[in-house]
């Protein structure tokens, strides 16, 4: 199999020939140690080699899981724990939850989890937290019967309206016309609460603006691109086309190229594609997650409670988003091409939230 060696200095793919997978596997300390900060503060207890916790993504084919794995990464890095970081080679939920069995019982010091199928992993869960087993969500907001009480992830409603105010500021206010958006895997609350974000908001500040969807824009990379090519075609007069997905920013960028549109486009995440569709004008902007700062702080969490006994605190801790566009684009591009870089640009963000952390906890089931 030809391997996408995408963080070559991050990553090392492996394969499994009882499962056909390839298993993301970052260990702390294998020579990334230059990379990490002297800032966090030291912890007494355990000796770190003895520390084994995990951290399941949903694919090491997409942005937003290896964004989430670079941050916990980075976070095993500085306490000098090993970290068993895995995901399926493309989105695969049962493969996944086959992966979560396996750190079950090789990262019992904690682990945790990223996935678009909370429903597929309560059982799980439940089993694992009943078995003494630290479990945090990440990204996606736990089901109740998974037992998890710490969940780390945006407000994403807020993220969306986000996108759509740095999209109305594009558009005059006499426009009339469709604003189309995409959602690449409906019935995912996260991302429908995106949508729901930038659709509120279209209707609250441009109600002459005809909102249409959201539509399902596909996950997979090339039939995203068909979606989104099939419903601008049967859509005249538009005015704005606004994805909440990874593959989105790509599809749209590539469409309006090919057929010259006037309409503005942006999306979600931080594929390369999408922030070089910035620099040249053709997406407006995106809408960061900041993936890499919910993956710290939920491996960080972990290896506090694991080493000292640190108490692991409950309910949704939103470590926020941030908007790009050409005034910060390069920033961002600067700060993406290492773990380093990623790590200096955010280290003070996470120390401000450590700080005071219930400044940025609400309970669970508020999250959206």
């Amino acid at each position: 199999m030809q391997q996408k060696w995408i963080q070559p200095d991050i990553f090392r793919v492996l394969t499994s020939a009882m499962t056909m997978l390839a298993l993301l596997l970052l260990t702390a300390c294998s020579g990334l140690g230059s990379s990490t900060s002297s800032t966090v503060p030291t912890t007494g207890g355990k000796n770190p080699a003895s520390i084994h916790v995990g951290f399941i993504t949903e694919t090491t084919s997409e942005d937003f899981a290896l964004e989430m794995a670079a941050g916990a990464q980075y976070a095993a890095n500085q306490y000098h724990v090993s970290a068993q970081i895995v995901a399926p080679p493309t989105i695969n939920h049962q493969a996944a939850i086959g992966l979560f069995d396996g750190l079950t019982k090789t990262a019992r010091d904690g682990i945790a989890v990223e996935t678009l199928a909370p429903n597929l992993f309560t059982l799980p869960e439940a089993n694992a937290v009943s078995g003494g087993i630290p479990v945090i969500a990440v990204d996606t907001v736990p089901l109740a019967g998974s037992r998890i009480t710490t969940y780390i992830g945006n407000d994403n409603f807020s993220a969306g309206e986000t996108l759509a105010d740095a999209a109305i500021n594009h558009i005059p206010t006499n426009a009339r016309g469709n604003m189309l958006i995409g959602v690449d895997t409906p019935g995912v609350p996260v991302l429908d609460n995106r949508a729901q974000g930038i659709k509120q908001e279209f209707q609250r500040l441009r109600a002459n603006l005809q909102v249409v969807g959201p539509f399902n824009s596909q996950q997979v990379t090339a039939l995203n691109l068909v979606s989104w090519k099939n419903i601008i075609k049967n859509h005249s007069n538009i005015v704005a086309c606004l994805g909440v997905g990874d593959p989105d920013n790509s599809s749209l960028a590539q469409i309006k190229q090919d057929d010259h549109g006037a309409y503005i486009s942006g999306a979600f995440d931080l594929d390369p594609t999408a922030l070089q569709a910035i620099v040249n004008g053709t997406n407006f902007g995106l809408v960061d997650p900041e993936h890499f700062l919910k993956g710290y702080v939920a491996m960080r969490l972990l290896i506090e409670h694991a080493l000292s006994g640190k108490t692991i605190p409950q309910g949704w801790w939103n470590t926020g988003h941030l908007l790009v566009t050409q005034s910060n684009v390069q920033q961002i591009i600067t700060r993406q091409q290492s773990l380093a870089n990623k790590g200096q640009f955010y280290q003070p963000i996470a120390e401000k939230e450590f700080a005071n952390p219930a400044s940025y906890i609400k309970p669970v089931n508020q999250a959206k």
